[in-house]
């Protein structure tokens, strides 16, 4: 790769004698805003400030914020799942449970699931209702980035789909020697738990669903640093980080979400900020004395520094290149 014009920032590939600017494959490409006005206004839009507001402040056109919310939606789903979803990854304990919002098309299910001693947010799933094909989907991305028949324990509420969806995903061929296809079993070290929360009485009822409970316990306490019960308290504190950074996930608003897909490229990009961008308090470690701040991804060893906005937007993937 060369330098084809210093002025407008143009390079030219040397391989297919093709030029293109720096800007190309981020969500900064052909955009006639000043890309530092562009970073600034994501940043706001990522960490909770209202779209009026935004609008107001920098004289924009919502159509146009729409439209950089869902380039720069897909590019962070792209780089998270470039990164994230792997097959690299050690969970140990995994809590998954669902939220709902009101939007002007109606009531829209959100799944995630986070990894607990990381916080890294795995991956979420957006739909109108709360059926088997939302957890399906959310499962199926935290199988491809967790470690094959590594140990992991399933923590989620009473809905039943997670346990059906968790026993499909998570399985592995046994080889008997046999003609035919071979027979799928469940990891060996798969466990799933159930919290499950009874308002007429205001009580919790905890349950092993599947696995053993003398593992399961084991992996609570290494994922979480200390002893405790089953709970399924980390992803609910995600969920109301959530609701923070995404106004449009609050059950009561004046200004709620104006559909499905637009609410999911800016909850991906959301995603993105939480994971990669900004620290968090508890995931601090001491080096020589001094407290280091780190962010999900460094805690899960994705990343080795907390990005920036910028850095997030013009992170580019490496096509894949056929053999020949």
């Amino acid at each position: 790769m060369g330098v084809h014009s210093r002025r407008d920032a143009r390079y030219r590939c040397h391989r297919c004698h093709t030029t293109f600017t720096a800007t190309h494959g981020t969500p900064l490409y052909r955009l006639k805003t000043d890309p530092n006005i562009v970073q600034l206004v994501l940043t706001l839009l990522t960490f909770g400030c209202p779209i009026p507001a935004v609008v107001m402040a920098f004289k924009i056109d919502e159509r146009t914020l729409a439209d950089w919310v869902r380039k720069a939606g897909e590019h962070a789903q792209r780089v998270h799942e470039h990164l994230v979803c792997q097959g690299q990854l050690h969970l140990g304990q995994v809590q998954a449970d669902e939220l709902w919002c009101r939007t002007q098309r109606g009531v829209r299910w959100l799944a995630t699931a986070v990894c607990v001693s990381s916080r890294l947010l795995l991956w979420g799933a957006l739909a109108a209702e709360r059926t088997h094909a939302l957890i399906a989907e959310v499962v199926n991305q935290v199988h491809r980035a967790a470690q094959l028949q590594s140990p992991v324990l399933w923590a989620t509420d009473g809905y039943g789909a997670w346990k059906t969806q968790v026993l499909r995903m998570f399985r592995t061929p046994r080889h008997t020697g046999r003609r035919g296809r071979p027979a799928l079993v469940p990891w060996a070290e798969l466990h799933i738990v159930q919290v499950v929360k009874r308002t007429s009485r205001d009580r919790i009822e905890r349950r092993i669903a599947f696995g053993d409970l003398f593992e399961a316990l084991h992996l609570i306490e290494a994922s979480q640093g200390r002893s405790g019960t089953v709970n399924t308290a980390f992803v609910e504190r995600l969920n109301a980080t959530l609701r923070t950074w995404l106004p449009a996930l609050v059950r009561r608003s004046r200004h709620a979400g104006s559909d499905g897909e637009r609410l999911e490229r800016h909850f991906f990009l959301v995603l993105a900020a939480y994971n990669f961008i900004r620290p968090h308090r508890s995931l601090r470690v001491q080096v020589n004395g001094r407290w280091v701040d780190r962010t999900p991804g460094m805690a899960a060893g994705v990343t080795d520094h907390a990005w920036t906005v910028a850095e997030l937007l013009r992170y580019r993937i490496e096509p894949l290149v056929e053999a020949a």
